[in-house]
């Protein structure tokens, strides 16, 4: 790669289709996020993209401001250099949803330069179909189920269920009114994102095993890793760790532990698909599932996270990779569900491209 000549940052908000979208942990109507654009000094322009994630912490204003600051540093890096344009995965300097935004654009732009789709680079052998995993927000039990319906109509076969802890009989009639919509095959997770406490999340978790429910997705508060392992211990369920798994040395210990039995692996949690790649070994070795969590904003960080499962040593094949599907104003195009799957382009670097008016690009 020649040198860099620019790198342009730009918050892009992105309405939601339906802007009464909630889950347990908050609502809003639309999803924010900033868009990179590095450029080297041949005009060829590598993308990336971060979301914010207030849940977590991850403020727009502090990443913005973390991100600008950072530029600086990468327009003076050498380009082939990554470490000095990222920093280290395991202890990273840069809070994670920015690194992961400056990781993606290194790679799409390596990967324009030398002509090679992102998963060959990571040495994937072709790119990884993953069947779309929507999400559900929280709604009345006949209203989630209208909308599962919907998506089944549309070629969806895997659903994630929000539910709230408000109380579990509300949560057991949403599960079984979308099963009861989608049908004996179809793929369900329950995601409780941290609303039971630990024998609360086992006693819901028995009244919606008849519904073969496949995943129950965060049952507990976010560091309780011995409540995590109780849930795992005494429930039928596959148990997946996600605001638990928001780093390297957070999902080193909870495999160590014991005390899940899958973890959902996401570019904005762990800083990148380095380290992304990183996690998905170590659950690997571990013998613990995993699969590509959700990554709700622009096809760019989306089509990121496809290039990294095909270079992944196993996974889940499907994957909460589609919700770009519900939101508009996405700046990028290039990646589309196709009867509820989608796969990383086959085209050089990330294989999406920013051809749409992008208001006040600073």
């Amino acid at each position: 790669m020649s040198r860099f000549a620019d790198a342009r940052l730009t918050r892009v908000v992105m309405p939601k289709t339906d802007p009464t979208w909630r889950f347990a942990l908050g609502a809003r109507a639309e999803s924010v996020g900033l868009l990179l654009e590095l450029v080297d000094g041949d005009g060829r322009t590598g993308l990336g993209w971060a979301s914010e994630i207030p849940h977590l912490g991850y403020d727009i204003e502090v990443m913005e401001a973390v991100a600008r600051a950072h530029l600086p540093r990468v327009l003076a890096a050498d380009p082939a250099d990554h470490a000095a344009l990222v920093g280290d995965p395991w202890h990273p300097t840069l809070v994670a949803p920015v690194r992961s935004m400056v990781d993606q654009a290194w790679w799409d732009l390596l990967g324009r330069t030398v002509g090679a789709p992102v998963y060959r680079l990571l040495g994937g052998p072709a790119p990884k179909s993953l069947r779309v995993n929507r999400i559900l927000a929280l709604k009345a039990p006949d209203d989630m189920a209208k909308v599962a319906a919907g998506l089944a109509d549309e070629g969806y076969d895997h659903f994630k269920i929000k539910v709230e802890n408000k109380p579990p009989a509300l949560d057991v009639a949403r599960v079984r009114a979308t099963r009861e919509a989608v049908g004996p095959d179809a793929v369900l997770t329950v995601d409780a994102n941290q609303s039971y406490d630990r024998k609360g999340a086992v006693a819901f978790g028995a009244a919606i095993a008849r519904y073969d429910v496949a995943v129950f997705e965060q049952p507990v508060p976010q560091h309780d890793v011995t409540g995590l392992r109780y849930v795992t211990e005494h429930s039928e369920l596959t148990v997946e760790a996600d605001e638990a798994a928001d780093s390297l040395l957070a999902i080193r210990e909870l495999l160590r532990e014991r005390a899940v039995d899958a973890v959902s692996l996401k570019l904005s949690k762990l800083g990148g698909i380095d380290a992304l790649l990183l996690a998905a070994n170590l659950c690997h070795a571990y013998g613990i599932g995993y699969r590509i969590g959700a990554h709700v904003g622009s096809r760019i960080m989306n089509s990121a996270a496809l290039h990294a499962a095909a270079a992944l040593p196993g996974g889940e094949n499907a994957g909460e990779v589609g919700e770009f599907a519900r939101l508009t104003g996405d700046v990028a195009t290039g990646l589309e569900v196709e009867s509820g799957a989608v796969a990383a382009p086959d085209e050089p670097g990330l294989g999406v491209r920013v051809d749409l008016p992008i208001p006040a690009r600073t």
